[in-house]
C-alpha cells in the first residue's frame, strides 16, 4: 500500500464507521508500542517492561510495520500509542496531524544528545517533530589488510583512508591492485558506487520542501561515476547482493578473497562475519571514497491518539537513552544515534574480527561527519529505479544512455502517478 494524501485520506473516510466502533488505541489503559522485530534490541525492550511495569507497556512486533501502521492510522482504531517508523519518515509527513510534536513533551532538552542531522531528519518541513532518533547507517571501506598488503599496497587504516580520498583515487588504486593480483574486485557492482555517492551529497531527489531536484546535475554525475568504475572494469557484478537469496556468490567471493573491498554501511558487519567467518582478522574498515555517508536508519513516534504523550515520550527517552543505545549496539548491531555513544569505551573495544580494530572509532567519526540532506517519501524507489537501470548495462549489456532515458521516463512516470510532480 502506498500512502498519499488522496488515498489516506480517502480510506480513513471509507473506513469511518468501524473506526466509531472500535478502540481508538491497541489497549486502553496500557502504552502500546509497535515496531519491527529485529528493530530494537530484545534485552532493552525486556527491561522497559520491568522498568515501566507490564501493566503500563505492551510490545506490539511486527513483520510488516508499514502495513500494520498504515491499517490503522486509515481505520483510526486500534492506534498504537507508539510507533517505530523506518528511514521513509517523510512518508508521514503529509499527515503530520496524525503524530505529537515532540516538542510538545520536552524532546528538546535531550536534542544536544544526538546527532544533529538524524534529529532533524524527522522534522516536517514546518518544524514539527515526528520522529526520535533510534539507529542510522554509517558507511565505511571494509577491506582485506591482507590482500592490500601482498599487492604491495597501503594496507594500514589510516594509509589507505588517504590513499582512497576520492572515488577516482579508490578507482585507480583498485585498478592497480588488479594489475598485481588479477581476479580481485575492490567494487562490488555498478549499485554499490551510485548508492554511495548518493548518500554522500547534501541533495537527493527532493528538497524539504517538496520539490523535486532529481533532475538537476548531481544523479548524473554518481550515474556515471557508477558507469566508470563498470568501463574500468572494476565492479564485480554482484548486482542485488543484498537480496539474500542472491547473495551466496557474493559471500563465497568474501571467503575465497575474490572481493576484497566494498564500500557499505554499519549494519553489513555483521553479515560480513557470519558469512565469512574463515576471514576473522583480516578485514579493516576505514573512511569512504568520497567523504561519509549514511544508508538506512530508524525512529520512534507518537501517535496522535495516544491519551498520555507525556508519559509515552518517557518511554521513548528511556529506550532511546545513550546508555540503552549502547546496549542496543552490543545485543543487535544498532549503530547508535547518541553521540555519547562513539566515546563509550564498551565500544571502542579491540574487534579480533578487524584484526584488533575498534571500528566505531572509524563509523562513529563518519556519523558525525554526514552532510544532512533531506530523504523524501520516494527516495527508495526512485534509487532502485536508477540502479536496476545501471544493473541492466553492466549484466546486461544495455546501452548506458538508454538505461539513463528509460530511467528518467520511469521515474517521471512514478512521481506523476503518486502525485508527487
Amino acid at each position: 500500500m502506498t500512502l498519499t494524501r488522496r488515498s489516506f485520506l480517502a480510506a480513513a473516510l471509507a473506513l469511518g464507521a468501524t473506526a466509531c466502533a472500535s478502540p481508538t488505541t491497541a489497549s486502553p489503559g496500557r502504552l502500546t508500542l509497535l515496531y519491527t522485530k529485529n528493530g530494537l534490541a530484545d534485552g532493552v525492550l525486556a527491561d522497559a517492561v520491568r522498568h515501566f511495569g507490564p501493566a503500563a507497556l505492551n510490545l506490539s512486533p511486527t513483520t510488516d510495520l508499514r502495513q500494520r501502521l498504515f491499517a490503522t492510522l486509515s481505520g483510526q482504531a486500534y492506534l498504537p500509542d507508539i510507533t517505530m517508523v523506518g528511514d521513509d519518515i517523510a512518508l508521514y509527513f503529509q499527515d503530520a496531524d496524525q503524530f505529537a510534536d515532540l516538542r510538545s513533551v520536552g524532546a528538546q532538552a535531550v536534542e544536544s544528545e544526538y546527532l544533529g542531522w538524524k534529529w532533524q531528519s524527522g522534522a516536517t518541513a514546518s518544524g514539527q517533530q515526528i520522529g526520535f532518533p533510534i539507529d542510522i547507517g554509517p558507511a565505511a571501506l571494509y577491506y582485506r589488510q591482507d590482500v592490500f598488503a601482498e599487492a604491495g599496497m597501503p594496507s594500514e587504516p589510516d594509509e589507505v583512508a588517504a590513499a582512497v580520498a576520492t572515488w577516482e583515487d579508490y578507482f585507480d588504486f583498485a585498478e592497480r591492485v588488479q594489475r598485481k593480483l588479477p581476479g580481485r574486485y575492490l567494487i562490488t557492482d555498478t549499485k554499490m558506487v551510485f548508492t554511495y555517492v548518493m548518500a554522500q551529497l547534501s541533495q537527493k531527489y527532493f528538497d524539504k520542501q517538496g520539490r523535486f531536484v532529481g533532475d538537476q546535475p548531481h544523479v548524473r554525475q554518481a550515474w556515471d561515476r557508477a558507469l566508470t568504475a563498470f568501463r574500468r572494469g572494476l565492479t564485480a557484478g554482484y548486482s542485488g547482493s543484498q537480496d539474500p537469496g542472491k547473495s551466496v556468490d557474493r559471500h563465497a567471493a568474501w571467503n575465497g578473497g575474490k572481493e576484497v573491498s566494498f564500500v557499505n554501511a554499519s549494519w553489513v558487519t555483521s553479515d560480513l562475519k557470519k558469512s565469512a567467518p574463515n576471514t576473522a582478522g583480516k578485514w579493516r574498515v576505514c573512511r569512504s571514497p568520497g567523504g561519509a555517508g549514511n544508508q538506512g536508519g530508524s525512529y520512534l513516534t507518537v501517535t496522535r491518539a495516544c491519551p498520555r504523550p507525556d508519559q509515552a515520550f518517557e518511554v521513548v527517552r528511556w529506550l532511546m537513552s545513550p546508555e540503552n543505545q549502547v546496549r542496543a549496539y552490543l545485543e543487535a548491531g544498532l549503530f547508535p544515534s547518541s553521540l555519547a555513544a562513539y566515546t563509550d569505551p564498551r565500544l571502542l573495544e579491540p574487534e579480533p574480527f578487524f584484526g584488533g580494530q575498534a571500528t566505531m572509532s572509524v563509523f562513529g567519526k563518519a556519523a558525525t561527519e554526514v552532510r544532512p540532506a533531506y530523504f523524501s517519501a520516494y527516495d527508495i524507489q526512485i534509487s532502485d529505479t536508477y540502479t536496476d537501470e545501471l544493473t541492466n548495462v553492466e549484466l546486461g549489456g544495455k546501452d548506458p544512455e538508454r538505461a539513463w532515458a528509460d530511467a528518467q521516463s520511469k521515474v517521471d512516470t512514478l512521481l506523476r502517478r503518486k502525485g508527487a510532480i
